[in-house]
């Protein structure tokens, strides 16, 4: 899916932008990538612009011409990953999607993306301090899936697919829920594979939309 996102991103630069402008953007995503590789085995709190630009194979003054500080490199990797995220959701928030069966495959989705991108996830939450614009960005992306995911439980409800005293709720406490539970699991590393916990994300999903008293 990376790969896939990433033919497409290169093939839009290419067909619309000039030259110079498709290589700054090749030299601005291998800083992000080189800080991708660096949170692989490091935190972010060691991570040092000269240390970023040498796996890069840049100088470090060069940073400067891309990004204002490290924070930035890590909002421009939210909004890739929202995108991913985003296209794993909508196997389960599309219309056309069974709502029971499109669950696992949703979830799925997301278990891989937060696996492949592991190292980020702990770099942007050890950023995320109170107040910070890494914090906000995050807690924007998964606040944006609050009102798709409402849209869907509310078009179950008419079809009376399920019952929900609060499907505004409900979809805060679902999403909150993966959120922390995908981060607990695989950002973390604590040995839960990708599919396995997508397994048991979407039977409590299932047990809280489906089963009825």
């Amino acid at each position: 899916m990376a790969g896939k996102l990433r033919q497409v991103a290169i093939a839009d630069i290419e067909g619309s932008w000039t030259p110079r402008r498709v290589k700054r953007e090749a030299t601005r995503r291998a800083i992000m990538d080189a800080l991708e590789s660096l949170l692989k085995t490091g935190s972010y709190e060691e991570v040092r612009i000269e240390d970023l630009m040498a796996v890069a194979g840049l100088t470090r003054t060069a940073f400067y011409r891309y990004f204002p500080d490290l924070e930035s490199v890590l909002l421009a990797w939210i909004e890739i990953i929202g995108t991913e995220f985003n296209l794993a959701a909508d196997l389960w928030l599309s219309v056309d999607v069974d709502p029971d069966d499109g669950l696992l495959a949703a979830m799925t989705g997301l278990a891989h993306v937060w696996a492949r991108h592991g190292g980020l996830m702990r770099g942007i939450f050890d950023a995320a301090t109170t107040g910070s614009s890494v914090q906000l960005a995050w807690r924007n992306l998964v606040e944006s899936f609050l009102g798709p995911v409402r849209q869907r439980l509310d078009d179950l409800s008419r079809q009376r697919r399920i019952s929900l005293p609060d499907t505004a709720e409900t979809a805060r406490a679902l999403v909150w829920m993966t959120e922390r539970y995908f981060f607990e699991t695989i950002a973390r590393e604590l040995g839960v594979l990708p599919d396995e916990a997508a397994a048991t994300l979407a039977d409590i999903w299932r047990r809280v939309l489906f089963s009825h008293p």
